[in-house]
C-alpha cells in the first residue's frame, strides 16, 4: 500500500491501532531485556517501538508515513520513552 493510503488512514487524532503493544509482542516480554536493541520496522504510530523503549531497549522506529510518525513521536514524548525515529520506506 502506498504512503498516501497510510497518511490518509493515520490522519486522525485517534491512534487507529491503539497505544498498547501488539498482543504477541507483549506476550514475549520474558525474552526482552534492557540491554537489548530493537528495530521496529513499519512501526506506524509507535505503539510497539515506544513499548520496547519503556522496557529499557535501545529502539529505532522506522515508518514511511509522516502522519504516523508524528503520532509516534508524540506518544514517545508523552510516555518519556527514548526512541530514535527514521522516516524511510523499507522497500527502498
Amino acid at each position: 500500500m502506498s504512503a498516501d493510503f497510510w497518511n490518509a488512514r493515520y490522519a486522525t487524532d485517534d491512534y487507529i491501532f491503539g497505544t498498547a503493544p501488539n498482543v504477541f509482542l507483549a506476550s514475549q516480554s520474558a525474552l526482552i531485556h534492557p540491554d537489548m536493541q530493537a528495530l521496529a520496522v513499519a512501526d506506524g504510530e509507535g505503539r510497539n517501538g515506544v513499548w520496547l523503549a519503556e522496557q529499557g531497549l535501545d529502539v529505532i522506529s522506522i515508518d514511511f508515513s509522516p502522519a504516523a510518525q508524528a503520532k509516534a513521536v508524540a506518544l514517545a514524548k508523552e510516555r518519556g520513552a527514548d526512541v530514535s525515529f527514521i522516516r524511510s520506506d523499507v522497500h527502498d
